[in-house]
């Protein structure tokens, strides 16, 4: 059945998540949480990770924990008393003081303004306040808010961003005067918007965001500036989940060759702070599977030979696990095993590594794509001696652990008899098969 892969959690899988450390980050959220009481005024931080490193994870599960030490310090679930602890050390109070927002800036990137949508963004939490004091207040902020959206949508062409560069070579100086009146006059309204969301529920937003270094570069480079000048208040810190690498590869085509991306960035953040990458052992536990089986050894083979991102890994684990899961371990044969565990595993890492190698392999009979893949590497070459192994008989596996030549004649000879369309690489293939005594290797390997 099709499914969508990279699947995206909920709040209640990410606090589980946290609940049993399954990703072993608390520590990591512990120790980020920690930064951020230490800050005293605004400040801008880059949370630095390879593409598809957990950043989406790890920032969401802050929030969760953020919000949950705000709402209900006095029972917290398990795995947020432990980050509170060490991110709260010595101190009597767990209570977090900041108001987190999370920001998508890629599930907007098609918009014309990125300041519209931060102010879409706030309006939403707005929805959200719940005031004891007077009721009404929830409607001066929603105005106050709406007033925001209004301004970034109807003014933006005329003094906004990238403008105010136009307008200064306007005839006019009025002209430019009025850019600078409206640019000032906006950053007024995001200073008045922040103050009324804080209002009696934390003195400081913390705004998150997310997946800037997958947005179209203009949009990417336009919101850095506009959250650096009108969020650049001291009740404000804007923590970016992002590749500073990529996203300034990204910048640099925008600009042109020998512009510095890793320069330009630099303008946009005080402090950077790696993050660290989920280990593979810690997510596959996460994906209910047993590291040390063999299955796993092979995906994990896989995804070190090709140094996949956790992205990358999941969408592989997903593409495996259906077939995996309908493997039962006491009554499979070794055959099929070594099919599913180990061929079918391999091909979906082609598939996501390569999917031009993919369509050649499975479309166009050249099996070279899996032999390489697996002679390539020698943790994949060793899971196949590993799971082919298990299908022949003592004497043959004895004589073939230690030849090279024989372990590379039985890969060729694998791969053939499964994808090639030639009759006599595929004859050959049979051969080199039966050999080994065994009658049903050949009709496993070859099923479609």
């Amino acid at each position: 059945m099709l499914q969508r892969t990279n699947y995206n959690p909920g709040d209640n899988e990410l606090l589980e998540l946290i609940s049993n450390n399954s990703l072993n980050r608390n520590q990591d959220i512990a120790d980020m949480l920690h930064l951020l009481m230490n800050i005293d005024k605004g400040l801008s931080i880059f949370l630095d990770g390879d593409w598809g490193s957990g950043k989406t994870y790890f920032v969401r599960s802050l929030k969760i924990a953020i919000d949950i030490l705000n709402t209900c310090p006095d029972v917290l679930p398990a795995g947020i008393d432990m980050i509170a602890s060490n991110a709260f050390k010595g101190e009597a109070s767990w209570h977090c003081d900041y108001l987190p927002v999370y920001y998508n800036a890629w599930s907007y990137d098609y918009w014309g303004d990125p300041l519209a949508s931060v102010a879409c963004t706030l309006a939403a939490e707005a929805d959200e306040v719940r005031l004891e004091s007077d009721p009404s207040d929830s409607k001066v902020v929603k105005a106050a808010l709406n007033n925001l959206v209004e301004m970034t949508f109807n003014h933006h062409a005329a003094g906004l961003g990238t403008a105010i560069g136009k307008m200064a070579e306007a005839i006019k100086s009025e002209d430019l005067l009025d850019a600078f009146k409206k640019r000032s006059s906006l950053r007024n309204a995001v200073a008045e918007a922040v103050n009324l969301v804080l209002k009696e529920r934390a003195n400081k937003l913390l705004l998150f965001v997310d997946e800037l270094d997958r947005c179209e570069p203009r949009f990417a480079c336009r919101l850095l500036e506009e959250l650096k000048t009108l969020f650049d208040l001291d009740n404000v810190v804007v923590l970016y989940a992002l590749n500073v690498k990529q996203l300034a590869h990204v910048i640099e085509g925008q600009y042109g060759a020998g512009f510095n991306g890793i320069r330009y960035l630099s303008k946009f953040y005080d402090i950077a702070v790696p993050i660290r990458t989920v280990g593979m052992d810690d997510y596959l536990t996460y994906r209910e599977m047993i590291p040390n089986h063999q299955s796993s050894l092979v995906i994990k083979s896989i995804v070190e030979a090709h140094d996949m991102s956790l992205r990358e890994a999941n969408r592989l684990i997903d593409i495996c696990k259906p077939n995996l899961e309908r493997l039962d371990d006491l009554w499979s044969t070794n055959e099929v095993v070594f099919r599913v565990s180990f061929m079918d595993t391999v091909v979906a890492g082609i598939r996501v590594s390569n999917p031009a190698a993919y369509d050649r392999l499975v479309n166009k009979g050249d099996y070279s794509v899996f032999t390489t893949e697996v002679k390539g590497w020698e943790s994949i070459k060793g899971c196949f001696v590993e799971t082919f192994g298990r299908c022949i008989k003592p004497d043959d596996y004895r004589s073939m652990v230690d030849d090279e030549n024989r372990i590379d004649e039985l890969i060729d000879a694998v791969a053939a008899l499964r994808w090639s369309n030639q009759f006599d690489k595929k004859n050959a293939a049979h051969k080199t098969i039966n050999e080994l005594k065994n009658s049903c290797l050949v009709s496993v390997i070859e099923r479609d």
